[in-house]
Formats: structure tokens, sequence, C-alpha cells
């Protein structure tokens, strides 16, 4: 029944939630602290680490945990074979980036880097622990478990982290940030989590789960590097302290960004999966699907656009200035982001994970293009190419869908406009407010407020079908 499928998804949208906006809350909190305690160069150097970290996670799971998901009834061969490959996949890409330390930091020329980046890749390690526990509890469509493993790491990070900010640790703080939420998570998983690790091994299972998961495995892959490539490139031409500003603003947009597509993402994904065979069926869902993504990325990202200056200045502080611009730009960015990733999810869905991959490889000519286009412009120049280029890869998502699925992209555009053009509207009308008022305390609480009330109620006005699923 479609209404069951609808109130299964609602439910898991909305533990998705509680867990994104739970784990947001104590972010923020911690985040704001930490930013006032720690500076610019502490934040560039675990930056220029990023892409190792992402790509490293990339490998790992190997698109496994998706492979897994997907599959209609997967075995206990299959949730072992797959936890002891990526077990040893992550004790090799240790080994291999424990030995490359060196080079790594020749490379930024900053020699601190080798015992950070040694101590920080024994996250693959740990992570690797826990990577099955999650997908299995996902596949059951256990969220109520993942919110709580996810709030209680979370929490016990960011008190490891405030401890060794305010003991003057520096860079190391956030490395004890990222460890100690991957050791709380993991334990917390294997107590929590009902599946635990069995003496089997598929080959059958491997062959079968690898032949989907490849391609995920290769899209993840460059996709991490998409995203984390503009922190490589800063870092090695402007240095540290203005990958700084970069990562700070990153941090902020990205912690939006990842709650949106997240939220709903890891939701649908194991709902449209059982139904992937029902082709009209999922087209509906994913529609609808959609449509709450647009009423909800819209209105969040411009508003947070409106915002950007007075959060930084009054919650970072004026040394953070310098990152108020990138945080818009980025803001930006992610609004195609979050839309692009939904799609792709789709395409994956569908069964057409070698058009992820071949998305994939566009997006990273594109940024290699953007990238050699504006580097020697400066950074904020590179920064808006990185704009420009996710509105491309959007356009191209969905395009492909067009093609390959029925989910034409004048429809998909037709389904996201009325969000978009009310938001846009209510973005330049809340813009307008900074000519009247200087205050940044009240202009930021009359934007928000002014915002979002004229947005629901405009919706609500105009037709109550904009606001739930049909």
């Amino acid at each position: 029944m479609i209404e069951d499928l609808e109130k299964t998804t609602r439910n898991a949208i909305i533990w998705n939630a509680l867990d994104k906006v739970s784990n947001q809350v104590i972010s923020i909190v911690i985040g704001i602290i930490l930013a006032r305690i720690l500076n610019s160069s502490d934040y560039g150097l675990i930056g220029m680490l990023a892409i190792f970290v992402a790509i490293a996670n990339s490998c790992i799971d190997s698109g496994f945990s998706s492979a897994l998901v997907r599959k209609q009834n997967p075995t206990e061969a299959d949730y072992n074979t797959v936890f002891y490959c990526n077990l040893l996949i992550s004790f090799i890409i240790y080994i291999l980036l424990f030995l490359g330390a060196p080079n790594i930091a020749s490379f930024f020329d900053q020699p601190i880097l080798i015992p950070l980046s040694r101590s920080l890749f024994c996250i693959f390690l740990i992570n690797a622990l826990g990577l099955i526990q999650t997908a299995y509890l996902v596949k059951e469509i256990q969220f109520r478990k993942v919110t709580i493993i996810n709030f209680l790491s979370l929490f016990i990070s960011g008190l490891t982290a405030l401890y060794h900010a305010l003991h003057n640790y520096g860079a190391w703080a956030l490395v004890a940030q990222m460890l100690s939420q991957s050791v709380s998570k993991t334990i917390l998983l294997w107590i929590i989590g009902k599946w635990h690790p069995k003496a089997i091994f598929s080959i059958k299972s491997f062959r079968e789960l690898f032949a989907f998961g490849s391609n995920i495995l290769l899209a993840n892959i460059l996709n991490s590097i998409f995203l984390n490539i503009y922190s490589a490139f800063i870092g090695r031409l402007y240095g540290k302290t203005s990958l700084g500003f970069y990562t700070q603003a990153a941090k902020w947009a990205d912690m939006g960004i990842s709650t949106l597509y997240g939220t709903i993402q890891n939701a649908t994904y194991t709902v449209f999966s059982a139904i992937q065979n029902e082709k009209e069926r999922l087209v509906k869902a994913y529609r609808d699907t959609m449509k709450l993504t647009a009423f909800i990325t819209f209105p969040s990202l411009l508003c947070f656009i409106l915002i950007s200056k007075p959060f930084v200045l009054i919650f970072l502080s004026e040394k953070w200035t310098e990152s108020i611009i990138y945080l818009q730009l980025l803001c930006a960015a992610g609004i195609f982001t979050v839309f692009t990733t939904i799609n792709g999810n789709y395409i994956k869905i569908s069964g057409h994970s070698h058009l992820v991959l071949r998305l994939e490889v566009i997006k990273i000519g594109l940024i290699f293009i953007a990238i050699f286009l504006t580097w020697h412009m400066g950074m904020l120049h590179m920064v808006i190419s990185l704009v420009i280029v996710r509105i491309i890869v959007y356009i191209l998502s969905i395009i492909i869908i067009g093609e390959k699925v029925d989910y034409p992209w004048y429809t998909q555009l037709k389904d996201i406009f009325p969000y978009l053009s009310v938001g846009v509207i209510l973005f330049l009308t809340s813009l307008s407010f900074t000519i009247f008022i200087s205050n940044i305390y009240f202009l930021g609480i009359i934007q928000i407020g002014f915002f979002f009330t004229s947005y629901y109620s405009i919706f609500r006005y105009m037709d109550r079908h904009y606001l739930l699923f049909n």
C-alpha cells in the first residue's frame, strides 16, 4: 500500500531528522566554542588532510554498504563477507597513508602533519569495525538506534575536543574530537546493534555485492575528490591560514547541507530499495521526496546565506570575518549539491550505478577545468567557480535521469519551481532589510522571522498539498 510506504518513509525521515538536528545542535555549540578558542591555522592543518580522509573512507566502504542495503534479502554470509573485506581494506589503507605521511607533509610544507596525519588516520581502522553494524541497522530501518548512537558519540567527542582546546593543544584538539567520536560510535554500535561478526566468508557474496558496489566505490572516490579537492589546492597555493578560513566556512555550510540531504537520503534509500521493481510506485514516491526536499532546502540555505554575516560576527567572532563570503558561496553551491545527491540516490536505486560513476567522472573533469582557469585569479574566484560547477553538475544529473528513468528533467524542474521562486523572492525581500537595519542582532532576527513565516504562510495559502506528500 502507498499509504504504508508513506508512513514508513515519514517515520524514517522523522528519526533521521531528529538524528541530524540533535547532532547539529551539539555540533553548533561545540563548533562555536572551538572557533572562539582555536585559530585559522589549526583548522587549516586539518583541512589539508580532508581529502585523504574522505577518499580513504570511500575505499574502506567499497560501495558494499549501499549494495547490502539495496539487496532485497541479504544473508549472514553477505554481512560477514563485507565486514572482513572492509577490515582488510582499512588496514592496507592505513599502512599506505602511515608510510606516506612524510610526503603529505612535504607537499603542504607542514612537518607537523606527519604526527597529526598518522594519528588521525587511525579512524579508518576504527570505523571499519562499525560499518556493517550501521548498514544492518539502516537495512532494518532502525533509525531510532542510529540516532541514539550518533548523539552519544558526538557528545563524547565534543567534550573531548573542548578539553584539549582549553589546554592549548591547537589542531590536536580537532584530531582528538574525530578519534573519540569514531571510538565511542564503534563501541556503541557493538553494544546497541544486533549484528556481530561470525567466522563466515563467501566468495559468491563478494562477487555479487562488488558487481554493484564497484561502480559506487569509484563514484564515491571521485565524489570525495570533487568535494575536497579545493581544500588541497587552497592549502598548497595559499597556505594553512587561508585554508583555515575556507575550512571554517565549509564546515558550517556542510553542516546544513549534510543535514538536509542526509536526513532524506538515508531514509529514502532503504525504503525505496524495497520497491525498486515497481517503477510507477518508485517514481511517484521519488517525486514526492523531491518536493519535500525542495520545500525544506530552498528556505533553509537561502536564509543561511542571508544571516551568514550576523552568524559569523556574533557567534564565531570577528577573527573569522574573512570566512563570510566563502560561507555564502558554499551555501549557494550546497543547494545544487542537495538535489544532485538525491538524484544520484535515485539513479542507484533504479539499478544504474554505472551512470552515477559517469556523472562523477564528468564532475572531476569540470572541477579541474575550473581550478585551471581560476587558480591564478585568487581564492575567491576559485570558490565562485565551484558554485558554477555544481550548478552544471545538477543540470547534468536531471538530464541523465530524464534519459534513463521515467522522470524527465522538465518534470523535476516543474516539481521544485514553486519552492525556488518563492524562496528567491523572499530572499531578495529580506536582503533589502539591510538598507534600513544596521544592528546585526536585530537584522538577523527580523530576517529569519520574516523569511520562514512568509514562506510557510504562502504555501499554506496557495495549496496545502505543497506542504505534504500527495
